[in-house]
């Protein structure tokens, strides 16, 4: 994930900051149902920051620094 585009997501508009976050997710490593879920939940954010906060969670748990037993991690493990 590029680290430049992620640190910036909050800082944009929020037309700008989904289709960067959209633009994020690795779909080589992303099964299709997370991804669309993760899509989804970018499309109905109501602020750049709550796209930023999306795409960090995203960040985190792909590099094995999620919290265990979070409801946000569950959901996508069970999609």
């Amino acid at each position: 994930m590029d680290m430049e585009k992620l640190q910036t997501l909050d800082k944009l508009s929020l037309t700008d900051a989904q289709e960067t976050a959209t633009k994020l997710i690795d779909r080589r490593k992303t099964r299709k149902v997370v991804a669309m879920g993760l899509e989804r939940d970018i499309s109905n954010a109501r602020s750049s920051a709550e796209v930023s906060r999306i795409m960090w969670q995203v960040y985190l748990s792909g590099n094995g620094l999620g919290t265990v037993g979070s409801q946000w991690k569950s959901f996508y493990k069970g999609v």
